[in-house]
């Protein structure tokens, strides 16, 4: 056996001090400069079950919402989070802040889109809503979909919504909805939707009190009521671009609630996965999405959704400087890599950062 020479050994030995000095590094900083500012806070509940001690990044959020690296937080044991600063950043500090530790999930990301972007965003989902009517009317109003698609496609959609309602899961979401269209909600959407909605139900209900001769024979010798004119309002009313951006609006005020996450995956994940049950439905969408009639509305569809997309990517990861945040594009990695990952944030008190994260709570801290 072939023994180590000096130069080895000591290399060996020069190695293992590299390796112990970073890893103190990792965790507790430089050596070579003055102790950073730490504070240390009582762990969150939910964190249980993540190995300790681990580090993750430190981000301070400026006006405008950019993220700026500051320093770590560290998961010491069960009860306690420590967070350091940088010993080189003189001017960030704890006071006047609060400190949010969160998960790099779809959630957070969301919550980081400063107030603006997000408003940016649901005009391109008014833009989106139209263009998807236009084309869906286009497609649907042709002889073509009518003769080959209509009916077949029109029955997988209705037994795949039977079948997902019968699943007993989706029975205990019904509550969690009703709380998220609150009265206040529905109030205030009622309100602003009802200039707009009250003369057409108007004209309709004239319409429907005054019916012709032969409306008013089939009202009384067979019971038959033409609803039609309540029909045709209704349907005035959906496609009416006021409405549809009321719409939009209020389900970008819903989706602030992290329930609306929760019930919309699990409604999507069902529905899904009893409409993609059924066997016809590949051979007759390949069979769609192939027919030359259908080509020129398909890619029309394709090229504004590419370009929606990369709008609303845009709005997602920028900021006012027109740089993707870095914090923005970490949360965006961990959520490709599906890896479960914490990000600490110190929030200064009364900024528009710190009202798009109300729903986060503050760490407590644990003071000597």
């Amino acid at each position: 056996m072939r023994h180590g020479t000096p130069i080895t050994y000591t290399m060996a030995v020069a190695i293992l001090a590299v390796a112990t000095l970073l890893g103190i590094w990792g965790f507790r900083g430089s050596p070579f400069l003055d102790a950073a500012d730490a504070r240390t806070f009582a762990r969150p509940d939910w964190t249980a079950g993540i190995d300790a001690p681990s580090t993750y990044p430190a981000f301070r959020l400026s006006e405008n919402g950019t993220a700026v690296p500051i320093g770590r937080a560290v998961l010491l044991d069960d009860h306690r989070v420590e967070m350091l600063l940088f010993p080189d950043l003189d001017s960030v500090s704890f006071e006047g802040s609060r400190v949010i530790l969160l998960e790099t999930d779809v959630k957070a990301l969301w919550s980081l889109v400063p107030r603006a972007s997000k408003n940016e965003i649901a005009l391109v989902g008014e833009r989106l809503v139209s263009l998807l009517r236009d084309r869906f009317v286009t497609i649907v109003g042709q002889p073509a979909f009518v003769s080959d698609y209509r009916e077949p496609l029109q029955a997988m959609v209705e037994e795949a919504y039977v079948r997902m309602w019968l699943d007993p899961k989706l029975q205990l979401i019904n509550r969690t909805i009703r709380d998220m269209f609150g009265r206040a909600d529905g109030e205030r959407l009622a309100a602003a939707m009802l200039p707009i909605a009250l003369p057409k139900l108007r004209s309709a209900a004239f319409e429907m009190m005054l019916p012709s001769w032969q409306a008013m024979q089939d009202l009384v010798t067979e019971g038959k009521l033409d609803t039609g004119p309540l029909e045709r309002a209704a349907a005035d009313i959906m496609i009416d671009p006021q409405v549809q951006r009321l719409l939009v609006r209020h389900l970008f005020d819903v989706a602030e609630d992290e329930r609306a996450w929760r019930v919309g995956a699990l409604l999507a994940d069902a529905f899904l996965d009893a409409l993609t049950d059924d066997p016809r439905l590949q051979p007759l969408v390949d069979r769609m999405l192939r027919d030359p009639r259908f080509a020129k509305d398909l890619r029309i569809l394709e090229t504004e959704l590419s370009a929606m997309s990369m709008e609303v990517f845009s709005r997602i990861v920028e900021r006012a400087n027109g740089r993707p945040d870095t914090l923005a594009v970490r949360v965006i990695r961990y959520i490709l890599l599906n890896r479960r990952r914490l990000v600490a944030l110190v929030v200064p008190e009364n900024s528009p950062a710190a009202e798009e994260l109300w729903r986060y709570e503050p760490l407590v801290e644990i003071r000597s």
